[in-house]
């Protein structure tokens, strides 16, 4: 689900719960981003189909209550995509998230069974052993009489093999060399030799026909999510201010941005202007076959 622009939903919450500030003091990471939420006219429930999270991630971001996401590595994913969808900065967010003092631990590891072990017994190695030591005498057996029968066999005084090479006669003088004559149907034309050397120096990744090529220039951190046809991810993540990111695809490419005023996008080596919505910075769109953006 989109979040639609002027944040006009049939979700919006009541009257009782508009935009307000957050606390005095330093604010938590979570009243950032309620208050942003808040302030844009959007939902709980437009944020988790937004993110693709359920509405409880949605509520336990907004109330600093990390415990129930798990390790702290999930929850600093959620808050930097929660921060880049709402146009606030990743890093900020996770700067006053590790400010609070009741961060998420790792999860003390609490075994599942408190009853002692029970001794597996032990199994003795003494016929495997006996088995390898039995076959390695078998074999050893097996060649010692074949190289006595290889030594006794009569009529053989030696093995050598003797090397025979046919005399070669020398042309005469009066003689022309044999010339071989290459039908051209037989030779090897310039553009095949040009066509298997390019096949052999092309690099694993470059763009195949029929895919479209998307490069993105940021100018400062956005959330992006590429997809080609066939559902494979390109990107997934971040993009970092002065990085620029070049992708090719199977078409149509589904594209997400957090931010759209920080990426610059140049589809097929064309700039093309990324699409908005009115008043919001985050969008999605598809890029067709042609390069056309919808």
């Amino acid at each position: 689900m989109s979040i639609d622009s002027g944040g006009a939903s049939d979700n919006v919450e009541p009257a009782a719960t508009l935009p307000t500030p957050p606390k005095s003091g330093r604010p938590t990471p979570g009243e950032l981003l309620r208050h942003e939420r808040e302030r844009r006219g959007l939902s709980v429930q437009q944020m988790a189909d937004e993110l693709h999270l359920d509405v409880k991630v949605i509520h336990a971001l907004e109330s600093n209550d990390f415990q129930l996401l798990g390790v702290p590595v999930y929850a600093k994913g959620h808050l930097r995509k929660y921060a880049s969808v709402l146009g606030l900065s990743p890093d900020e967010v996770i700067t006053h998230y590790q400010a609070l003092s009741d961060t998420p631990a790792m999860p003390q590891v609490v075994p599942a069974v408190t009853a002692p072990p029970q001794l597996r017994p032990r199994v003795s190695l003494r016929v495997p052993l006996w088995i390898v030591a039995g076959a390695v005498v078998a074999v050893g057996a097996l060649w010692l009489a074949g190289w006595l029968l290889d030594r006794l066999q009569p009529g053989e005084s030696s093995n050598s093999t003797t090397l025979v090479v046919p005399e070669i006669a020398a042309p005469q003088a009066d003689e022309q060399p044999e010339q071989t004559v290459i039908e051209p149907d037989e030779a090897e034309t310039p553009s095949e030799v040009g066509t298997s050397a390019a096949e052999e120096t092309v690099p694993t990744g470059a763009p195949t026909a029929g895919n479209v090529t998307v490069r993105l220039q940021f100018s400062a951190a956005s959330w992006t999510e590429i997809y080609d046809a066939r559902g494979q991810r390109l990107m997934y993540g971040i993009g970092r201010p002065g990085e620029a990111r070049t992708l090719s695809g199977e078409p149509p490419l589904k594209v997400i941005l957090g931010v759209v005023s920080a990426v610059a996008m140049q589809v097929n080596d064309q700039p093309v202007p990324v699409p908005r919505r009115a008043g919001k910075d985050a969008t999605r769109f598809t890029v067709a076959a042609d390069g056309s953006v919808s």
